[in-house]
């Protein structure tokens, strides 16, 4: 209770210190109850939030008889909507969502014959397409759960068809694209496989680092910008205000400045650079780049594959392939080089590891070359050891970086893959949390999911897929509360980038970016979270959705 009256009489001050004639803001936003942390707790001010430059000027409660509303040039009445710190999704892949957006949508797909359908479809209406894309195929949803082959695919076009299957770690390519790469049955590369068939020919499928063999043309620079605009709007309308883009090249991450510098994309991203030695060698001559929208001081590394193509590196043999352990993308003595080199630049190594193996390699090598606070990232810990998920937090603040949807869209097929024994070291978020000291920060990995925060929040807390199963939830005992939750979506997420004094909290001084909602998270039935929609979004004190932004 101390805490609220601290908080709440500090806020006052400013307020009072501000008011007066020469007092103006840019835009107040008035009548909103306002969320703010404590600890694990969320509770709100009801009041105004005025904001100039962009920040957050000042917070002003309201008092009954005594309502001083900021002068601003623009008011703009929530009448008693909840006003929260601007969300954050904390790993994700944004040019990637606008490229799926742009391709043969095979999300859902119940059988290879409906994929096969949509391409059709998707050729007969984009006939100038030099390459025929899709991402979203898993063959986990599909009666008998068997791989494609690209055998049905035959005949459909002359062009090359390249299709990711949903997570992104293995794709099935037509024999189009695999002659005009070279990839034959004696084709072999280490942390990959080449899938082969009956007649020891390629099925199609590519899975982890075979993917790399093709050969086939990468989008063009108006198709990336297409592709960055349209992720925009779609995470501006579901009220994301920033994100993690967890692994992109140079070209990449230059055209999103340029971008950003002209204007034409305007949300913040903090971008990890997808690690190569020449990408080392470059960025350590470049230096971070820092600017009001973009953060690049970290890297991406890959440690193994993913758990529903079998490439997430297990210690035990998977359940359901019991000479199989999975895929370790980069060997121990590469990424040992490579956290050197990353200590020793001050930047961030942010390591993709899935399965209990890759987890407990990557833990070591972290705990061996990370400096004190240094927040080296494990991005997933899907699956860790209960000795290994104690190693996180320390000195050197090690975090898990964790996507709640993963273990609700896992949870049906996951124990097929681990047996039932090992579930329990699996999605473990509240023991991960616990040992990181209380900081768990969340993402959707779109497009692997759906951009939709709220679908975090709800699968964190309720620990249910969308449509309502399991009734009781899924491991409820790994669970996290909703305040708890949004912690991880906001403030937990811009500690995970070095952004806490910027962003993650509505906090004078900080950046104006919000999440409105007509109704309280905390507090409304929890079945009704996903479908809440978004009453406004605000990035740097702009109105990018909601009432008169034309978003």
């Amino acid at each position: 209770m101390k805490a609220h009256l601290y908080a709440f009489f500090t806020l006052l001050i400013v307020s009072i210190a501000g008011c007066g004639p020469s007092f103006l803001a840019d835009t107040t936003l008035m009548n909103a109850h306002i969320a703010q942390f404590e600890g694990d707790s969320l509770y709100y001010v009801y009041g105004h939030v005025a904001v100039r430059d962009g920040k957050i000027l000042s917070i002003t409660p309201f008092e009954e008889g005594q309502n001083d509303i900021p002068s601003a040039i623009d008011t703009v009445d929530l009448q008693g909507a909840y006003l929260y710190p601007g969300f954050i999704d904390a790993h994700a892949h944004f040019l990637g969502q606008g490229l799926a957006m742009n391709s043969v949508n095979l999300w859902g797909a119940t059988s290879w014959s409906e994929c096969v359908e949509r391409v059709q479809i998707f050729i007969a209406e984009h006939p100038d397409a030099e390459v025929i894309r899709g991402r979203g195929w898993d063959q986990n949803d599909w009666p008998g759960a068997a791989y494609p082959t690209a055998n049905e695919l035959e005949g459909l076009t002359d062009k090359p068809i390249v299709l990711s299957r949903i997570d992104g770690h293995a794709v099935v390519a037509n024999r189009v694209a695999l002659a005009r790469s070279g990839i034959t049955g004696d084709s072999r590369i280490e942390g990959g496989e080449v899938l082969l068939d009956a007649q020891g020919q390629p099925s199609g499928v590519l899975i982890d680092n075979a993917e790399s063999l093709l050969q086939i043309a990468q989008p063009s620079e108006e198709e990336r910008i297409e592709a960055l605009l349209a992720a925009q709007a779609r995470c501006y309308s579901l009220g994301l205000t920033s994100v993690h883009d967890a692994g992109l090249p140079t070209e990449d991450i230059d055209l999103i400045h340029r971008l950003q510098q002209d204007g034409q994309l305007t949300i913040p991203l903090y971008v990890m650079v997808s690690e190569s030695p020449e990408a080392l060698l470059e960025w350590k001559a470049r230096g971070p780049l820092k600017t009001e929208r973009l953060d690049v001081h970290s890297f991406k590394f890959y440690s193994d594959g993913a758990l529903g193509s079998r490439g997430a590196l297990l210690r035990q043999p998977y359940h359901d392939r019991h000479d199989h352990f999975g895929l370790q993308i980069r060997s121990y003595a590469y990424m040992q080089d490579a956290a050197k080199e990353v200590a020793a630049m001050g930047w961030q190594m942010n390591t993709h590891a899935i399965g209990d193996s890759a987890n407990h390699f990557m833990l070591d090598l972290y705990q061996e070359f990370a400096q004190e606070g240094s927040r080296w990232r494990i991005e997933h810990a899907q699956i860790v050891s209960a000795s290994d998920r104690m190693r996180f937090g320390g000195p050197q603040a090690l975090l898990p970086s964790v996507q709640p949807t993963h273990a609700t869209s896992d949870m049906d097929w996951a124990v097929e893959r681990l047996g039932s024994h090992r579930m329990s070291d699996a999605y473990a978020y509240a023991e991960l949390r616990q040992a990181a000291g209380g900081i768990l920060p969340l993402g959707t990995d779109f497009p692997v999911e759906e951009v939709n925060p709220l679908y975090t929040l709800y699968a964190a807390s309720a620990r249910k897929a969308l449509d309502g199963h399991p009734a009781d939830g899924f491991q409820m005992e790994n669970s996290l509360t909703r305040a708890q939750a949004l912690k991880g979506m906001t403030r937990d997420a811009a500690y995970a980038a070095f952004q806490e004094e910027e962003l993650g909290a509505v906090k004078i001084g900080f950046w104006a970016n919000f999440t409105i909602f007509t109704k309280d998270l905390t507090a409304c039935p929890i079945d009704d979270i996903p479908s809440m929609p978004v009453l406004q979004t605000w990035v740097h004190g702009t109105l990018v959705y909601g009432l008169n932004s034309n978003k």
